[in-house]
């Protein structure tokens, strides 16, 4: 009976190492921090460093330093873990972290990747974000291979 309970046990070790360690590596994101910011080409401070996954090649900034880079505003829902932007424009935009459904105004659109909370900010993909209200985003990289995004309205 010990050698069957002994076997088992090794068993659901086994089960639990392989699944739970890979799925916690698999979460961590590769990035690249000491991403420039800029809005209309000046260079802007945030409290938070966005960075870049670079598996994807998508930067990701605060949401406030977006939103309020482009005249609107944020709002939190922290039960849903929801951030709610209203545009200068009048639009409202629906985001949820981890998931890849957007809704703008009522509507719902795929984004390619998830707003993320890794951090102590609400960080979200700004191409998207910066988009859907009315500015253009030009990433790039200077000479000295330092990443740099720029939003302009």
């Amino acid at each position: 009976m010990f050698k069957k309970m002994m076997i088992v046990s090794i068993f659901i070790s086994s089960l639990i190492f392989t699944n739970v360690v890979p799925m916690s590596f698999a979460s961590v994101p590769v990035i690249a921090p000491g991403l420039q910011l800029s809005i209309n080409g000046q260079p802007v401070k945030v409290d938070y460093e966005g960075y870049i996954v670079t598996a994807t090649q998508t930067a990701y900034v605060p949401i406030r330093f977006v939103t309020e880079g482009l005249g609107g505003t944020v709002a939190w829902n922290k039960v849903k873990k929801e951030v709610i932007i209203h545009s200068k424009d009048g639009k409202k935009i629906s985001l949820i972290v981890g998931s890849n459904i957007a809704h703008v105004d009522g509507n719902e659109q795929i984004l390619p990747h998830s707003p993320s909370m890794s951090t102590p900010r609400v960080m979200v993909p700004v191409r998207f974000v910066s988009e859907v209200m009315g500015a253009k985003v030009n990433a790039f990289k200077d000479v000295n291979q330092v990443e740099h995004v720029d939003i302009k309205l």
